[in-house]
């Protein structure tokens, strides 16, 4: 949501902005924001958009961290060094230490104020970048420059070092932390006026994340886009073995999966779970996990060999079928379903079908019964009969419809 296209619900982020420049100004003096959000909210989008107001009147300087497996020390100094020429970039080209590259940076600052110097993705930036951005942000009140610094607050688990450089900031009188939360349901919907597609669906699958919202709709609104997938599967390629089996295990199933579960599935090693969920791949429940967007889930569901696939649907069905009850009536009728097994799902879908109806989920139970009725060759005549003849009043209950 770049350029021209419609940047919806970030004004009171705009205007954060605003007010700590006009602060800058006022009392020529420095200030730090700090802008959380996850993967794909948005962070670049809103930081762009502010410093195409301001590039006319006011020098805007960009560095950005990569994603690197070992960080290029003072990555995005370089970036911005770059930029200045001078002092600063033969600093930053030499041995300096942080505390060396950081005057050079509070020089330059001064030789044309006020700046506003953005640093991008900050998790993934390395120690001397911290150390850096930690000695500015004591400094504050020698520089003229407005600083902003963006992150992903999915990416920081309690040891992160950004966390602690963070919270030694986090008290100082010109520093201010700004979020960029998901889009409500009805920015999506305004998004999606323009589209053939159901808002609602749309933002049941994509939880409000800018990045996926914006490119189901590019891609019509049907399967998943590539660049949605490939960027799933990225941060997924990342965590080790064991976290990427049990990030498997979960997309198996829609919605929440109870901790229990992943435990009969072998596959709930807690320095994996604490890994996903760093990663926001995952977040926790009250009794489990699930993926932060169905999209995601999707994504990696449909990486999976069709063997492993297989397999965690049995072993989940196994865990399962002893004594299902409640909801997991309905996750048993799914793993049955996609582990092939007629037998089971012939026992669960129809009871799940039942509790739907009992509920008033006409749709669901409709659904519960088109699988059981995928599964009725095998069945006397009589008995496929019944299951249509149940399934006929949910299909013309209010919003239900045929699986």
């Amino acid at each position: 949501m770049a350029g021209g296209d419609p940047l919806l619900e970030r004004s009171d982020q705009l205007r954060e902005l605003d007010a700590a420049l006009a602060n800058v100004r006022r009392d020529s003096a420095g200030f730090l924001v700090t802008v959380g959000g996850e993967a794909g909210a948005g962070k670049t989008a809103l930081l762009r958009r502010f410093a195409e107001r301001q590039q006319e009147s006011r020098r805007v300087l960009w560095g950005a961290c990569e994603a690197l497996l070992t960080p290029e020390p003072l990555g995005p100094l370089f970036d911005i060094s770059e930029q200045t020429g001078g002092q600063l970039a033969a600093t930053v080209g030499g041995d300096a230490l942080p505390h060396e590259v950081t005057g050079a940076l509070i020089a330059e600052l001064h030789r044309r104020a006020p700046t506003i110097l953005v640093v991008e993705d900050l998790h993934y930036a390395d120690e001397a970048t911290l150390d850096v951005l930690k000695l500015l942000g004591r400094r504050l009140e020698q520089v003229q420059a407005l600083l902003v610094a963006s992150y992903r607050d999915d990416a920081l688990d309690d040891g992160h070092p950004l966390r602690v450089v963070l919270g030694d900031l986090a008290g100082g009188e010109r520093v201010r932390r700004v979020s960029v939360p998901p889009l409500s349901a009805a920015a999506v919907e305004s998004l999606a006026q323009s589209h053939d597609v159901d808002a609602a669906d749309l933002f049941q699958r994509t939880n409000g994340n800018p990045f996926f919202v914006t490119e189901v709709l590019a891609a019509g609104g049907g399967d998943i886009p590539p660049t949605v997938r490939d960027a799933v599967l990225a941060r997924a390629s990342r965590l080790s073995p064991g976290a990427r089996k049990l990030l498997d295990a979960v997309a198996v199933a829609p919605g929440e999966v109870k901790i229990r579960l992943l435990e009969e599935l072998n596959e709930a090693d807690a320095v994996d779970l604490d890994e996903c969920v760093s990663a926001g791949m995952l977040t926790t429940t009250a009794d489990g996990v699930m993926f932060r967007h169905e999209l995601a889930r999707l994504a990696v569901d449909e990486e999976l060999k069709p063997g492993r696939r297989v397999s965690l649907h049995r072993k989940a069905l196994a865990a399962l079928a002893d004594s299902p009850h409640g909801g997991d009536l309905s996750v048993a009728a799914h793993h049955a379903e996609a582990a092939g097994d007629a037998d089971a799902t012939l026992q669960f879908a129809p009871r799940a079908a039942a509790r739907a109806s009992a509920l008033g989920a006409h749709r669901e139970a409709a659904a519960h019964y088109g699988r059981a009725l995928r599964f009725a060759d095998g069945l006397e005549i009589e008995e496929r009969a019944d299951l249509l003849e149940r399934r006929a009043p949910a299909r013309r209950e209010p919003h239900g419809e045929p699986p």
